[in-house]
């Protein structure tokens, strides 16, 4: 081998040698820092922990037992014109049969009720299954 062959294989041991030592000294760095890392993590997680526990004391503290929940809920249905009272009404969307003031609302069109056999506004309600 001839001299600047064994310059060159030196100089790139070294320089080997170098990143080696380099890589070590990062690799110790890295391991340190994280085991810094996760020991102020665990201190944080300890701290959040605890006050997370205190917090939850407190509310357990404040619930009481759940009553039972009554079901019987009053759902309003809508009123049904009385077929002998308002007998064209009957079936119609537009009823509307309650009472303000005491006074009976039966429609927006005839307030009192329609007089006569038929109703020109009359419109069949399709929630109503007497149509």
């Amino acid at each position: 081998m001839e001299e600047w062959q064994k310059e060159i294989s030196g100089a790139f041991k070294d320089l080997t040698a170098l990143f080696d030592g380099f890589g070590r000294e990062l690799t110790e760095l890295a391991a340190e820092v994280t085991a810094e890392a996760q020991e102020i993590l665990n201190l944080q997680w300890d701290e959040l922990k605890e006050v997370l526990t205190e917090i939850w004391q407190e509310f357990e503290l404040e619930f009481e037992e759940p009553t039972p929940f009554n079901w019987d809920i009053h759902v309003p249905t809508k009123p049904m014109p009385d077929p002998a009272i308002h007998p064209v009404c009957v079936g119609c969307i537009n009823y509307n049969g309650s009472a303000y003031g005491g006074n009976l609302l039966v429609c927006g069109f005839h307030p009192y009720g329609c007089t006569g056999d038929a109703c020109e506004d009359w419109e069949a309600d399709s929630n109503n299954d007497l149509n």
